[in-house]
C-alpha cells in the first residue's frame, strides 16, 4: 500500500451550478457529518466538448475535507444532490499537515464504516 492510500484524511473536489447548488450541497455534507467543512468558489469557468461541440460554463468549485473511509457515502450523497447527470467528483489523498486540523477533520465527521 503506498503512503497516499494509507492516508486516513482526504480532500474531495467537486464542481456544482451555482452557488445556492454549493451552499445547499455542502451545508447536507456538514450536516450529516461526511465532511468536515467545504470551501466554495465561484466565479470559475469550465470549458469541455459535448458531442463535438465545445460548451463554456460557469461553475462554483468545492473542496470539501474528509476521512477516507466516509468517501464513498460523500460520492453516493453528492451524485443524488447534484444536477449533473456524471458530476465531477474527485479524491486527493491528504499526506500530511497540520495535526490538530486533521484531528478536528476526525471530530467534525463520523466513521460509519
Amino acid at each position: 500500500m503506498t503512503e497516499t492510500e494509507n492516508s486516513e484524511y482526504v480532500t474531495i473536489y467537486s464542481t456544482v451550478e451555482n452557488e445556492d447548488a454549493a451552499v445547499h450541497m455542502a451545508t447536507s455534507l456538514v450536516r450529516d457529518k461526511l465532511i468536515a467543512c467545504a470551501n466554495l468558489k465561484s466565479g470559475m469557468r469550465s470549458i469541455y466538448e459535448v458531442d463535438g461541440i465545445i460548451q463554456f460554463e460557469s461553475e462554483v468549485m468545492l473542496i470539501m475535507k474528509s476521512q477516507r473511509i466516509l468517501v464513498d457515502k460523500v460520492i453516493e450523497r453528492i451524485k443524488e444532490m447534484h444536477s449533473y447527470q456524471t458530476p465531477c467528483i474527485t479524491v486527493w489523498p491528504i499526506i500530511d499537515g497540520n495535526v490538530d486540523y486533521l484531528s478536528w477533520i476526525k471530530h467534525q465527521t463520523i466513521n460509519t464504516h
